[in-house]
């Protein structure tokens, strides 16, 4: 037993003795020259972070030499991780076949490093995106001297910053001046590289929708592929270009924006047992995950969220080659969506008749909110008839499924929902038939509805603000809410459950 105590202390003996002569044979020089140089007790410290800035540009190198020149026309750079930027979109939008460097340029030295060894190939492209995190860069080695450098070298070769946008829980994890401090950052970079002519800038930070809901996210500073990829579409048609005029402005709309998430959680604890169906027509339907209403909803609830948004549906009969809302609610009522004619078993709303049907069985205490009315005015049908459960009007058939509803449910809460603010056919005062309304009367008849059957309603036409002059903000095309509309009518929801459940 001694013997092989020995041994073992003889090999590790052996082992401290190898690894401190190869630190000083690699350091010891090192140590002597930045001591000469006056670096005092920093020294060692400055030397680790040589020998990590040698083996991570190498690496970074590596990853450049297989570059060709004409190969791309785009490169794609970043301080962030960019894993979830697939560019594909921007070969399809675009028209550019982009390089997208895998390794992230951790500080200002290596931006610097790698943007020298970019000229040394001499490949420089048409387009240069960079992903840039003011955060990060050091004082050592200030924009001036890397990137800005840079850019006045190449003016040829237009630029892109893509500033970092980093999720909600990032900024709350600061402290207060540090977070400031960080925005300060943000703004200085934007001022000096915004002079330049061949520079574009962009920024989100300020967008509400994207930073404030955290399951937009993969990490603290990468938004998943959904949520990047609506941002390489915002960027394509320059929403969210950062410019001289507006600077100012959007850098204290983020502050304000943090300030103000930061000081307020929006989470509404105690309905995580509880289950919210949201049936409705492209609203909820053609939206899925944490940017869509009910990705919102769910995130900032815990709740159960069902979708049964169908893309096209309205609420009364008449159109032949899409289901109305009756059919929805047939199939929920047989827990068998396979019967609606033309839709298969595919569609979110289709498949998820059986589970509904099996919550009702259980009398559950589901949150149903109930929105058409878009496609009614869209088709031509009636707002109303004599027969006041004329299906094949827009009053009728809502009539109709709120009693169906109520039955099916009677544990339940139904919630109507007005039809969002529309762009389409002249803001909606253009009547689609002889027999059709104008859009606000179909508003007016869910409002209506409400109040005969003594329902909460959540009045989306007017909560949200959108009007004549601001519509473009809201909507994505002449009907469907945007990211921030569907983010809005989402806290709207949530606004609404508070009241129901304080």
């Amino acid at each position: 037993m001694k013997r092989r105590v020995a041994k073992w202390t003889i090999i590790i003996a052996i082992l401290l003795s190898g690894a401190m002569a190869l630190f000083m044979i690699i350091v010891e020089p090192q140590i002597k020259k930045t001591m000469e140089e006056g670096e005092g007790t920093h020294s060692v410290k400055v030397i680790m972070a040589d020998l990590r800035y040698e083996r991570r540009i190498k690496l970074i190198k590596e990853e450049l030499d297989t570059l060709e020149e004409g190969q791309f026309t785009a490169l794609f750079l970043s301080m962030y991780p960019i894993r979830s930027y697939d560019m594909q979109d921007l070969s399809y939008w675009r028209g550019l076949e982009t390089f997208k460097a895998e390794m992230v340029m951790e500080n200002g030295r290596e931006l610097a490093g790698t943007l020298d060894y970019l000229q040394e190939l001499d490949i420089m492209p048409k387009i240069m995106f960079f992903g840039l995190d003011p955060e990060c860069l050091e004082t050592e080695y200030p924009l001036e001297d890397s990137l800005l450098k840079l850019i006045r070298q190449n003016p040829e070769t237009g630029y892109e910053i893509l500033l970092v946008n980093p999720m909600m829980a990032y900024w709350r994890r600061k402290e207060d001046g540090e977070w400031q401090t960080v925005i300060d950052r943000y703004e200085k970079a934007a001022e000096l590289l915004g002079q330049e002519e061949n520079v574009k800038l962009f920024f989100a930070c300020d967008r509400e929708w994207l930073v404030c809901n955290d399951s937009n996210y993969a990490e603290d500073k990468m938004p998943t592929e959904d949520a990047a990829r609506s941002l390489l579409a915002y960027y394509t048609r320059e929403e969210y270009l950062l410019t001289e005029e507006n600077r100012q402005k959007r850098m204290d709309t983020a502050r304000e924006l943090i300030a103000d998430w930061r000081s307020d959680d929006r989470t509404l604890a105690g309905l995580w047992d509880r289950t919210l169906v949201f049936i409705g027509d492209s609203t909820f339907g053609n939206f899925s995950g944490s940017m869509a209403v009910t990705g919102v909803v769910e995130h900032f609830t815990d709740a159960g969220v069902i979708n049964c948004g169908y893309g096209g549906m309205a609420a009364a009969y008449g159109d032949p080659e899409c289901p109305a809302m009756g059919d929805l609610l047939g199939a929920i009522e047989q827990g068998d969506g396979s019967g609606i004619a033309g839709t298969g078993d595919g569609p979110p709303a289709v498949a998820a008749a059986a589970r509904l049907r099996q919550l009702a069985d259980a009398g559950e205490e589901a949150v149903i909110f109930l929105d058409f009315g878009i496609n009614d005015y869209i088709k031509g049908f009636p707002v109303a008839g004599e027969n006041p459960y004329d299906c094949d009007t827009y009053a009728g058939a809502m009539r109709s499924g709120i009693e169906k509803l109520g039955a099916m449910f009677p544990n339940g809460q139904l919630v109507l929902v007005t039809p969002n603010f529309i762009k389409y056919s002249n803001f909606g005062t253009n009547p689609a038939g002889e027999t059709a309304s104008v859009f606000v009367d179909y508003v007016d008849a869910l409002r209506e509805l409400a109040e005969e059957y003594a329902l909460p309603v959540l009045d989306i036409y007017t909560e949200l603000g959108i009007d004549k002059d601001n519509y473009a903000h809201y909507l994505q095309d002449e009907i469907h809410l945007n990211e921030t509309g569907r983010f809005n009518m989402g806290m709207g929801v949530l606004g609404l459950l508070q009241e129901m459940f304080p």
